[in-house]
């Protein structure tokens, strides 16, 4: 291994380490390797790369997603939702968790982002489970589990920067992610039920004389339509291939605004708030994004990519224990680091190593991204966890956190591994949808 590819690791850990941002501990050891050990002129390459990576016009929808993401927040939608699976499913054991696990899902699909969802639930759901007599560790799970599903259903920022590195469509991986998302959602809400009807402590059903009637079911039902139509039409637009991801996210958002007009939440300072959130998402993802860019020229420079391809061939690994050593290296980075920067520091390095593989490109970046979820609730440092734990009541620490989300976890794991040994399965829908 050279001196140079020695630097680049033990300088991207050492940085990593000390706190810098990944995205300018990646910018600063790619700049310092080229200027030393390939002269300044070869920072010319790493300019081009930063262009290009940033003039991606895939890379127009996250603002786009962003903003209707907090125009749908403005609009009270994460209340609505959650007081509509609270009312209809409230009455049975672990309902209320159940409840939890959907609402944060879809909440999470509308922003694309995990924090949006774990912090909004973190504050709704999570202390009337408490309130009803759950059990802590019962009540923190689906928050945290809920959280992380969001990323997987589409609209997804992952899905979108995942695009942008693997040349993979988004709309693709769009359509890809529907049924992952929908059925872990399904498989986890199956979990609680098993678990409370065993142990009722843990989730006991809402009083006779506490649950809604069928007037209100139907009252809280009218004021979910319009936003889930909202999302059906954004994929809707995709499936039926009349607007790109792109031009998708255009759509929701300005639909969106209107809906929040409409209801008559959407003041100026709202407005601001929500164009500031965009801004901020916006640009921290761009900075990203270049730190990236740089990182993965340097990468091509140093032939790292050709040192781990050249490991794997020598071990003569290929299909399903290739995948299953994939998976392995994304759940281990997924217990220390995000999942933006798992896709920057892996990607680059083992996308020549798939495509040489006999594994189905699409397929297996789907199931990555799926993986790159679970490490947001893996301990010991599940991102999750720490959102959850900022807006937490007294009481739930991190010991509570773990007993939550281990069982999840292991549910998630077992599910990703039976998508590895039947990834047909997964890729039916969005070939079918696209046209493959």
């Amino acid at each position: 291994m050279s001196t140079s590819i020695i630097i680049l690791l033990v300088g991207l850990l050492a940085l990593m380490a000390l706190g810098i941002p990944i995205c300018f501990a990646l910018m600063s050891v790619s700049s310092v390797i080229l200027i030393i050990f390939f002269g300044p002129a070869q920072m010319n390459i790493l300019n081009a790369a930063i262009i290009t990576e940033i003039m991606s016009d895939s890379l127009l929808a996250i603002p786009m997603f962003a903003l209707m993401a907090s125009f749908l927040q403005t609009s009270g939608i994460g209340s609505d939702i959650y007081e509509f699976f609270h009312k209809w499913m409230g009455g049975v054991r672990g309902g209320l968790a159940m409840a939890t696990v959907a609402t944060t899902a879809v909440i999470a699909a509308m922003s694309g982002v995990a924090a949006t969802a774990t912090i909004s639930m973190g504050l709704i759901a999570l202390p009337e489970m408490l309130k009803r007599g759950y059990d802590p560790a019962t009540a923190c799970g689906p928050v945290l589990v809920g959280g992380c599903l969001g990323p997987i259903i589409p609209p997804s920022t992952i899905m979108i920067i995942m695009a942008s590195y693997t040349g993979v469509s988004a709309g693709w991986l769009f359509m890809g992610g529907v049924l992952p998302g929908v059925g872990l959602a399904i498989i986890f809400m199956i979990y609680i039920g098993i678990i409370c009807a065993i142990n009722p402590k843990l989730g006991p059903a809402l009083p006779k004389n506490e649950r809604a009637s069928w007037g209100e079911k139907m009252r809280v039902f009218a004021k979910v339509v319009i936003p889930i139509g909202i999302i059906v039409l954004v994929l809707g637009s995709i499936y039926v291939g009349a607007a790109t991801p792109t031009e998708a996210s255009g759509v929701g958002a300005t639909v969106s605004m209107i809906y929040a007009l409409a209801s008559r939440k959407l003041k100026l300072k709202n407005l601001y708030d929500s164009l500031k959130q965009t801004m901020e998402v916006s640009a921290m993802l761009m900075w990203i994004l270049i730190g990236g860019a740089a990182y993965n020229s340097l990468v091509n420079i140093t032939r790292l990519g050709d040192v781990v391809a050249n490991a794997f061939r020598s071990a003569a690994l290929d299909g399903f224990p290739l995948m299953l050593v994939i998976f392995a290296l994304f759940f281990v980075m997924g217990m220390f680091l995000d999942t933006t920067p798992i896709i920057m520091i892996a990607i680059p390095i083992l996308l020549p190593i798939i495509k040489a593989s006999s594994l189905d490109l699409h397929a297996t970046i789907l199931i990555l991204c799926i993986t790159l979820c679970l490490g947001m609730i893996t301990p010991p440092f599940g991102i999750n966890m720490f959102y959850l734990l900022g807006v937490a009541p007294p009481g739930i620490d991190t010991k509570v956190m773990y007993k939550a989300v281990m069982p999840y976890v292991i549910i998630f794991s077992l599910a990703v591994i039976f998508m590895m040994l039947f990834p047909q399965i997964i890729v039916a829908f969005p070939n079918s949808a696209m046209g493959y």
